[in-house]
């Protein structure tokens, strides 16, 4: 793994991490598919990318010089938050559940409900309110105390990548009555992710902090939450992919595991391979912000 993906992976990071101008330069080169050389321009933060930093490429007699700009800036900067927090929850010993009454959650913090809908506590048993920044970090402290399935991880990362990005205070006030944090079980997402989302089903070559779906069309009956795989691109040719475990010992995999799992897992005799299907979706880091801090960003 290279020296700027680790960087990533190391716990604990502080939020400035997601706005290293390494590690961003790194993301750029997957991300917009060409080799940026991301120069740290005077008048902003040093170290850290911000919309007056600039993509240069040619030569040094005839440099093409290109501004970063604000929507780069946050894109670059989220899709660092959601490669961090997969790995986060690689690490947390949060389980794969493959039914719903194999779901769990810290009670103390979440309620379960039917069909496997977890969602923060309003009040606490302490006489405290729930506090859905808190609720959240809890799954990737004390994992061991959650099982979901593939697409419930996909949201829990979003979500604290999304915290990551814009902080608990609001994090809070986006994710707090009436719009109360909660998963469920398949597609069901509160509206403030919905607003944020970007979906398409068209061909699309592996960006860092975007979901795929791998469909596995052969599978058995018997291992119906083997139906499909949703993941998470990480760069590098790693995924984070829920349930399914590779060399690394944990949820970090890279595609043939991947796949190799997924044709393990068909009916016997069935012949039909898996396969990333043509969709992507990743969350608009600009209008996360704007909608998370509307008095402090520009629309």
């Amino acid at each position: 793994m290279p020296n700027w993906l680790s960087s990533l992976f190391t716990r604990p990071q502080p939020l400035v991490s997601l706005r290293d101008i390494e590690g961003a330069e790194r993301l750029a080169a997957e991300v917009y598919d060409r080799p940026p050389n991301l120069e740290d321009a005077p008048g902003g933060k040093r170290g850290e990318i911000d919309p007056g930093d600039r993509f240069v490429t040619g030569t040094p007699s005839n440099p093409m010089i290109e501004p970063l700009g604000e929507k780069r800036t946050e894109d670059l900067a989220f899709r660092a938050a959601v490669v961090r927090a997969s790995n986060e929850l690689a690490q947390s010993g949060a389980a794969f559940a493959g039914t719903a009454k194999q779901d769990k959650v810290n009670e103390v913090l979440w309620t379960m409900g039917y069909g496997g809908k977890m969602q923060v506590r309003k009040w606490l048993k302490d006489g405290g309110i729930g506090k859905p920044s808190a609720a959240l970090r809890d799954i990737f402290k004390n994992g061991d105390q959650y099982g979901f399935e593939c697409a419930t991880a996909m949201m829990v990362i979003y979500h604290k990548a999304i915290l990551d990005h814009i902080g608990d205070e609001a994090f809070d006030r986006l994710f707090t009555e009436p719009r109360n944090l909660k998963f469920f079980r398949w597609n069901i997402e509160d509206d403030d992710f919905v607003d944020v989302k970007r979906l398409a089903h068209v061909p699309s070559k592996l960006k860092p902090g975007s979901h795929y779906y791998y469909k596995n069309e052969g599978a058995d009956p018997k291992n119906s939450a083997w139906g499909g795989e949703n993941v998470i691109y990480l760069g590098d040719g790693k995924f984070y992919a829920h349930g399914i475990r590779g060399a690394s010992g944990n949820f970090v995999v890279t595609e043939e595991e991947i796949l190799t799992t997924l044709r393990n897992l068909r009916s016997p005799g069935s012949t039909i391979e898996p396969h990333r299907i043509d969709m992507v979706m990743h969350l608009d880091g600009l209008a996360l912000s704007k909608k998370a801090v509307p008095d402090t960003v520009e629309v």
